[in-house]
């Protein structure tokens, strides 16, 4: 919805506004190729991880933060991370991570010390037959935390978390077929699991499938937005996909022509209008997701994977994230942000942005009655030519007379009401008499042309038209 407006602009010069994304810096500190990426929920803090480990960035320093020590004890120095996500309360203060690993294990970090600039590895634990963790999800359902990771031998696991003790098994359930891919809480009562194979979809609860979508050949990754009504797709084929989620029905596709069959994260952006996905080329596409138009290639690198990409959508800002995912090039991380434009700001801000407005007309009113007294006190009986000829000028700018405020229109017409028959009365005298000086043609002429009729003069000091 539209912020509300108090008065038209007036004596500002234009502003260009772009809603094109613009490279904000880049994150170097890993030392292999980056798996997966996860912004916190405020949006202070990315999560990293990758072949040499997890990092925890500090965003609005472009710092890494100090995190637990990493004793093989803790995490085996040669067991990459491969997906990780922030399962922090909305109504907590301290940041919760949780991460999987190439052998199986899942580690918790969370918040501590006075600034919260330090993590506590709070849990570290090797889950199932310890093969390779694929995704993980979460969920928040009262006083209910629940986490869900799916592994390369076809398994979910479901438990309960608390933030204080350690994770409670729920159930377990190893599907016939499915290599996982992409988890999800379907976020209803029965709190179902929606899974996404590399060959198929399927959603079941407390182990038992209950419905299986085909929703192509190939699923490289998906992600769910949050409406949980549409998921997003890599077909590895040919690029990026919309479906259905309750029936898995392609709504349309996003073409990127990919010289290799990488698998590639695929996300939804710019608060669910924009697919935001990457390539085996160097860079990340952006594409409208309504109307399936590339708007924008994100350059990562010249070569190479970014198979790694995330975003997030704050209230004055939108960022994407793009990794290099591939050790034979130097792992970084870029970040591309888009001010969010003023429509799209929150309800939050609409009072702010009214008081702005409501300031910047008042400012706006000033300046117009100061030109009013400025050409007043120079010209004196000649002043509503002036203020004629003077607005033309600022009509320049594209603004025309009838643009005027409501207040200063209806002020400038109750001024001329007033001195219309003084004025109108001493240019006619002048006119008879022949004496034609400069400031009096300007009340007659108006746009430099005399004109032998009286009866057009009323126009003219009207306002200069």
């Amino acid at each position: 919805m539209d912020e509300p407006t108090l008065m038209p602009p007036m004596f500002l010069l234009p502003t260009s506004h772009s809603n094109d994304y613009r490279l904000e810096g880049r994150l170097v500190g890993h030392k292999n190729a980056i798996n997966c990426l996860a912004v916190s929920h405020n949006g202070c803090m990315l999560a990293s991880g990758g072949s040499d480990g997890m990092r925890i960035w500090d965003l609005k320093r472009r710092a890494q933060l100090p995190i637990p020590p990493q004793t093989p004890a803790i995490r085996n120095p040669a067991d990459p991370v491969t997906c990780t996500c922030w399962i922090t309360r909305h109504e907590a203060t301290r940041e919760t991570l949780c991460y999987g690993t190439g052998l199986g294990f899942i580690g918790i970090w969370q918040q501590q010390g006075e600034g919260l600039q330090d993590f506590n590895a709070k849990i570290s634990r090797r889950v199932g037959t310890g093969k390779e963790i694929m995704c993980l999800t979460c969920d928040h359902t009262g006083n209910d935390t629940r986490i869900a990771s799916g592994t390369r031998d076809r398994c979910i696991q479901v438990w309960a978390f608390d933030f204080k003790g350690p994770l409670i098994p729920i159930f377990s359930v190893e599907l016939a077929t499915t290599i996982l891919r992409t988890i999800n809480f379907n976020r209803t009562a029965s709190r179902n699991i929606l899974v996404f194979g590399m060959y198929d979809g399927e959603m079941g609860t407390d182990g038992a499938v209950i419905a299986t979508n085909n929703a192509g050949p190939l699923i490289g990754h998906a992600s769910v937005d949050a409406g949980q009504t549409l998921f997003l797709m890599d077909n590895v084929m040919n690029g990026f996909s919309l479906h259905r989620l309750d029936d898995a029905v392609c709504i349309r596709t996003y073409n990127t022509n990919p010289v290799k069959t990488f698998p590639k994260q695929v996300v939804f952006g710019g608060k669910a209008t924009l697919v935001v996905g990457g390539s085996d080329t160097g860079v990340i596409y952006v594409f409208d997701k309504n109307e399936g138009t590339l708007k924008q290639v994100l350059q990562h690198a010249d070569t190479g994977r970014v198979q790694t990409v995330t975003t997030y959508d704050g209230i004055h800002r939108s960022l994407i994230f793009g990794a290099t995912s591939v050790n034979d090039a130097e792992p970084t991380i870029s970040i591309w942000c888009r001010k969010q434009d003023s429509v799209a700001k929150s309800a939050d801000n609409r009072p702010l942005s009214a008081l702005k407005s409501f300031v910047r007309g008042i400012v706006q009113l000033v300046i117009a009655m100061g030109m009013i007294a400025c050409v007043l006190g120079q010209y004196k009986t000649l002043s509503l030519a002036s203020l004629g000829n003077v607005w033309q000028e600022y009509s320049k700018f594209g603004d025309r007379p009838q643009d005027l405020p409501d207040d200063v229109r209806l002020l400038l017409e109750k001024y001329i009401e007033d001195r219309r028959g003084g004025v109108l009365e001493r240019a006619q005298s002048l006119v008879d008499n022949g004496n034609h000086d400069e400031p009096v043609k300007s009340i007659i002429l108006g746009r430099e042309k005399l004109r032998d009729d009286s009866k057009d003069v009323h126009a003219v000091i009207l306002l200069g038209s």
